[in-house]
């Protein structure tokens, strides 16, 4: 084969880094190869398949490799309108509220299926329109729902699951997939294979003039934050989530020398001053110390001034960390607290201790931590109880002591299933899921099951996040998030970008951060449980928290 066109399909707009990454990777190896990348996120709906046909007619691909990023189910966050709808219809005490919510609803289903529907189009619009181009598929919506959607692709499509440099370097030069995570139709027969040993990171990484060659939409990002992978795989089991199903358990480190590299090219030719680590997580244990800290040294030491953020445990941010990572320019972080109920962590396998997440907390605020933190909880999770709810509460109360009100921002997640996670599997063994289910076809009754918010505690919890979304107050931090939380969401066209007056990378999100409505969600739970407990003796005094209460 002498020519590859990726299309990246369209999601919110983020930095496409996979497809840069596997065209990197084939032209150090092919370099007689001719590459284009499509990203038609940055195009509206109705110019989508002409713009695959423009570029296919115009490039003349032999092979054309789609990569899947999102399909977005109902959201399981606060922060979208798709779980407030859904409270409504499901919790409402109001009638009027649950009818409207209902509308909503099928609203929303109607965007969700017409998407699917719609990104299923394309490889068969190449199918369709130039059949004797083979397809390729990959990316995390793909992986996850792969048994799924290869049914609904045409014969002969060739799926990826995880990675796939080596799988595409193999159809580049005609060889057997064997040793591949692959997944193929033919007939009524679907085909699978196991991958061998997973790609190694010592040579990955980004000839930055290549790819603004082979990459016309590129002007697109500049201004946004880039995304930069230090390392694959993520060795621990926490029970919801698909990373160690797509990226797989062994931790492979890209050296920090490349990393930086590519942090140093974009901040130098594209003027990119906002970086986001695309790890599963930033640090993944003791042994990426050496790495992650060289990296940050790095970065001070060329003098490279820029925001940078990823998903960090702060349970293993040691103190010399902590003032590194300041001095190198963290920005606002995400910070996965889960649960408040060391016995509910330890039931999802989230493979940390509360104290230590705490004591990371102390060592950025004593190095001198001026960023925000979202702290996201998953209520609800198996194994929770009253106390478990209650001490979730006071672990945000206890952050927010430690690094300031102003500066903690809690998320009300629900857990959402996904196949091939541990959680999927123990529904199915406990009969909450039927076996054989399709978990990309929603209705009422399996939207309820899979924002996983089960009685008896549902009604509770529904009843305080309803309450706070309704109060909508508004966070009283007006200054913008910075990092990956400040992403332009510029609405660009092929003929470039359009300024808006949202600065943020997921407006979803960023809509629960503005009302600060967890906070709001968590102190409203608080009061209903403890209302539901007998009357404790008062005392003359009332000690107070770090939180303050309610108006």
């Amino acid at each position: 084969m002498e020519s590859i066109l990726y299309i990246f399909l369209p999601c919110k707009k983020v930095y496409p880094i996979g497809v840069t990454y596997l065209a990197d990777f084939i032209h150090r190896r092919k370099p007689e190869v001719r590459q284009r990348i499509l990203d038609l996120s940055l195009f509206s709906e109705s110019q989508r398949s002409q713009a695959i046909r423009d570029a296919a007619l115009e490039f003349k691909p032999d092979l054309v490799c789609f990569s899947w990023r999102d399909i977005q189910i109902f959201s399981p966050h606060e922060g979208d309108a798709s779980l407030e709808h859904a409270f409504n219809f499901y919790f409402a005490g109001n009638p009027i509220k649950r009818v409207a919510a209902s509308f909503a609803g099928l609203k929303q289903l109607y965007r969700y299926y017409s998407h699917i529907r719609a990104n299923l189009s394309y490889p068969w619009l190449i199918r369709k329109e130039f059949p004797q181009t083979q397809i390729m598929i990959g990316g995390g919506a793909f992986t996850a729902f792969a048994d799924q959607l290869i049914e609904k692709l045409p014969e002969g499509t060739i799926g990826i699951l995880g990675e796939g440099e080596d799988a595409i370097l193999k159809v580049v030069n005609g060889d057997s997939l064997e040793n591949e995570r692959y997944i193929i139709r033919e007939g009524k027969q679907t085909r699978k294979g196991n991958q061998g040993s997973p790609a190694l990171l010592d040579a990955l990484t980004v000839d930055l003039p290549y790819l603004t060659s082979i990459f016309p939409q590129y002007a697109a990002y500049m201004d946004e934050s880039i995304g930069v992978q230090t390392k694959r795989g993520c060795p621990y089991d926490c029970a919801f989530c698909l990373y160690p199903y797509i990226e797989g358990k062994r931790v492979r480190y890209r050296p920090p020398e490349m990393v930086v590299k590519d942090i140093s090219q974009h901040y130098h030719q594209w003027g990119a001053r906002r970086f986001w680590f695309t790890d599963a997580q930033f640090i993944t244990g003791k042994e990426a110390y050496p790495q992650c800290t060289e990296i940050l040294e790095r970065i001070v030491r060329e003098k490279l001034e820029i925001e940078w953020s990823g998903y960090i445990r702060t349970s293993l941010i040691t103190p010399e960390l902590a003032k590194l990572m300041v001095r190198s320019g963290v920005g606002d972080l995400e910070v996965a607290i889960t649960s408040g109920s060391q016995d509910v962590l330890n039931n999802l396998h989230m493979g940390f201790k509360l104290e230590r997440l705490y004591d990371g907390c102390r060592y950025l605020a004593e190095a001198g931590f001026k960023g925000k933190v979202i702290l996201n909880y998953s209520l609800n999770s198996p194994k929770e109880t009253e106390e478990s709810l209650l001490q979730s509460v006071e672990s945000y109360k206890k952050v927010a002591s430690i690094l300031g009100e102003e500066r903690v921002f809690p998320l009300m997640f629900f857990l959402g299933i996904q196949p091939n996670t541990d959680l999927e599997h123990r529904l199915l063994e406990e009969g909450y899921l039927s076996a054989g289910y399709n978990p990309l076809m929603l209705t009422p009754t399996s939207i309820r099951k899979l924002l996983y918010n089960p009685a008896p505690l549902n009604k509770l919890i529904a009843k305080a996040c309803l309450a706070a979304w309704e109060r909508k107050e508004g966070s009283r931090d007006p200054r913008a998030w910075t990092g990956s939380l400040s992403q332009t969401a510029s609405q660009t066209t092929h003929s470039g970008p359009k300024p808006d007056t949202a600065h943020y990378a997921d407006a979803n999100l960023i809509r629960g951060i503005h009302n600060n409505s967890g906070r709001d969600a968590l102190l409203t739970l608080e009061e209903i449980l403890r209302s539901r407990r007998p009357a404790q003796p008062t005392t003359a005094t009332t000690e107070k928290t770090a939180v303050s209460p309610m108006s």
